[in-house]
């Protein structure tokens, strides 16, 4: 069973950066993402991310991992049918291009983001088991 002080030990041991409110256990990663782990329950334990601050996927708005893509997906949407509604084309540049490259961007970092908070999840995991 996961314990709050033995995931501690485990975290400063291999020098994570983390923060501990009461029950909970915030582990901070690289590119303002978060890790909150609650022990406030004994049966079950509960594990979230969070991408907080400044990241590449929300800008400055506080959201899940989960939520940061629906919310790029719905951007992505909207400004799919602006640009076919407007059918905008700039100096002979579809920007199209740009499109491309946001859905690009978006994707990587997802990937990215969802790579490093599983990997974190099966890590601890692995230790308390």
């Amino acid at each position: 069973m996961m314990g709050i002080e033995r995931t501690e030990k485990l975290l400063k041991r291999f020098e994570y950066k983390f923060q501990r409110k009461s029950n909970e256990l915030i582990i901070k990663m690289d590119f303002s993402q978060r890790m909150i782990i609650d022990f406030s329950d004994s049966e079950k334990i509960k594990i979230k991310d969070k991408l907080v601050g400044w990241n590449f996927l929300t800008g400055l708005i506080e959201m899940s991992i989960k939520n940061a893509t629906l919310y790029n997906f719905i951007g992505a949407i909207a400004i799919t049918f602006l640009f076919v509604y407007l059918d905008l084309e700039y100096d002979g540049i579809n920007l199209i291009f740009f499109f491309l490259g946001f859905i690009t961007w978006v994707l990587l970092w997802t990937i990215f983001y969802l790579v490093k908070a599983e990997n974190l999840k099966r890590i601890l995991i692995s230790w308390n088991e």
